[in-house]
């Protein structure tokens, strides 16, 4: 395109917004709104998909080992844990962890109820790891891992807990992906129309 043929068009362009200011006033108006009805579901979307990303995050399996488990057996089961490639963190809680987080939760204000177990901790066999995954879809694969390794006794996971939030994550995908083209079929149909 000549710079002649490109200025012609630009000034006929004011020329026409000048002798039609309502049709160029509601053009503009509605190309306005469908960007930000767009702007603002993009948003809704992006910060409801963060959510549900924080929320599969904090997704954890839990380990418990053998009774009579020495502290070099449970930190090479650590190593082993960390090997996986699905697992994105560890972390280990000792049974007097474990006894001082349920003692509180249960006791509450009343902690001087919990002293009578001081030399009889009833979670003595409770020191585990919680294992955070990357993916909670590949959970059931990790659990599997987990239980073929020797030394752990019992692994807890909610099967429900990550299957739910995985479909929950695919169908918040699929319906802003529709809605999305459903706005943008819509901005570009007002558009052409005005």
């Amino acid at each position: 395109m000549r710079i002649s043929t490109l200025v012609y068009s630009i000034r006929q362009g004011l020329k026409n917004i000048r002798r039609n200011k309502l049709f160029s006033i509601a053009s503009i108006g509605t190309i306005a709104a469908c960007v930000f009805l767009l702007g603002i579901f993009y948003a809704i979307v992006t910060n409801f998909t963060h959510i549900v990303d924080k929320a599969e995050e904090q997704v954890a399996v839990t380990v418990f080992f053998q009774k009579g488990s020495t502290d070099e057996q449970i930190k090479a089961i650590g190593e082993q844990i960390k090997e996986n490639d699905n697992v994105s963190d560890i972390t280990y809680t000792s049974a007097e962890e474990a006894w001082d987080w349920f003692s509180k939760d249960y006791f509450g204000d009343r902690i001087e109820l919990a002293e009578g177990y001081k030399d009889d901790n009833p979670l003595a066999n409770s020191a585990s790891y919680t294992v955070y995954l990357k993916d909670i879809e590949k959970q059931d694969e990790v659990v599997d891992y987990l239980k073929s390794i020797e030394g752990i006794r019992d692994v807890n996971y909610s099967e429900s807990t990550a299957d739910t939030l995985s479909d929950f994550g695919k169908l918040a995908g699929y319906i802003s992906v529709g809605i999305i083209i459903i706005l943008l079929a819509v901005g570009i149909f007002l558009i052409s129309n005005t």
